[in-house]
């Protein structure tokens, strides 16, 4: 007969072990995790983009005109779809220069560029901060390089430290620097 303190001590772990069949199902159903955790770890989600030939984080991309800066893109992501001539932005921000100096930023959540075309729509909370200090806002704003145009057909909003416009549309031509603005028109003036 077993007797002594050293001799319970190994009879306990082997007691366990050979009744784990017996509660050792109910502690593996407790310490499982819970909404298919398993599963997520396993393979975390994929977000996809239908039909894209290519993606990039963290871009930059500017285009010279006879070796003088004419305007830069930079975006969080970049993406091409079915069309490959229009490139696809997430969280973009956009200059546009004249002479080398910089005379617009134009941001956005959303965008595309058409490369062909040459334009840049941007999308969802748009803002174009001019150099003089006006500042437009609407949720839909294009810019087209080849004739140098910022254009929207959606409600718009102009502002600076005295005046505050709203239309809906409006068209400003940057070879000639004027504002074309449509729709019925609210001026406030402070």
């Amino acid at each position: 007969m077993m007797t002594g303190f050293r001799n319970i001590l190994w009879v306990l772990p082997v007691a366990l072990l050979l009744s784990w069949p017996i509660w050792g199902g109910a502690i593996t159903r407790l310490l499982a995790p819970r909404g298919d955790l398993a599963a997520k770890l396993a393979a975390p989600p994929q977000t996809t983009t239908t039909g894209a030939g290519f993606s990039m984080e963290g871009i930059l991309f500017s285009q010279l005109k006879n070796g003088v800066r004419d305007w830069q893109i930079q975006a969080k992501r970049l993406y091409a779809g079915k069309d490959q001539d229009i490139m696809q932005l997430e969280t973009v921000e956009a200059q546009v220069f004249k002479n080398d100096q910089r005379r617009f930023v134009i941001t956005g959540q959303e965008g595309e560029y058409n490369n062909k075309k040459k334009n840049l729509i941007l999308r969802n909370r748009v803002n174009v901060q001019a150099e003089k200090g006006f500042l437009v806002q609407s949720d839909s704003i294009s810019y087209d390089d080849q004739t140098h145009r910022i254009t929207t057909k959606m409600p718009v909003r102009i502002s600076d430290k005295d005046i505050d416009i709203r239309g809906n549309g409006m068209d400003y031509d940057m070879r000639n620097d004027s504002y074309d603005i449509r729709g019925r028109v609210k001026v406030d003036i402070r």
